[in-house]
């Protein structure tokens, strides 16, 4: 197999010797990162080594050609950069925007507050399931502060059923509130 070469490959590969150092230098001045640098370098000849024989034109400049991909390389990376900071930026705002406010909501936040809520709410869940008479008993005893005796009276029951049903409820309501008390 022999293998042919133009002109133009004698001519890339001694650009890439004498100038591959050079347009390393100008990429990294540009991205500051080395490693993407001779990536940009290798990309730019690889570019036009894949597209030399697709040019319409015939270019007289190789090195100027190829500088001009490494150019446009090195916007495009700086323009990514740009964005993905631009990106980072939003989420950052967006973040801290989230983070205040939950400082705000914590601070504001009285946990007393929000125990006595659901500690009512148990009471009251728990007062509604229980016999009717019970919670009647119960009511008088606690809403209106009725003694027992008048408890008693008005139910027709002794003094004992009037603490038989309020100490129920109690017991109940104790074993509800257990993670509370």
């Amino acid at each position: 197999m022999t293998l042919i070469f133009h002109q133009k490959d004698t001519d890339i590969a001694t650009i890439f010797k004498t100038s591959k150092t050079g347009f390393i230098q100008f990429a990294y001045s540009y991205l500051g990162n080395m490693e993407e640098a001779e990536d940009a370098v290798m990309d730019a000849f690889i570019q036009y080594w894949e597209n030399k024989d697709k040019l319409d034109i015939q270019i007289n400049n190789i090195k100027g050609y190829i500088f001009t991909i490494l150019r446009n390389k090195c916007i495009d990376l700086l323009e990514l950069r740009k964005y993905r900071l631009q990106k980072n930026e939003e989420m950052y705002r967006q973040m801290l925007g989230e983070i205040e406010i939950n400082i705000s909501s914590l601070r504001s936040c009285d946990p007393s507050e929000l125990f006595s809520r659901e500690i009512n709410q148990i009471v009251n869940e728990t007062i509604d399931t229980l016999p009717d008479r019970t919670r009647e008993i119960f009511y008088k005893r606690y809403l209106e502060q009725k003694s027992y005796k008048s408890i008693a009276e008005n139910f027709g029951i002794s003094v004992k059923g009037v603490e038989f049903h309020i100490s129920k409820c109690l017991n109940i309501l104790r074993k509800k509130l257990k993670d509370y008390l």
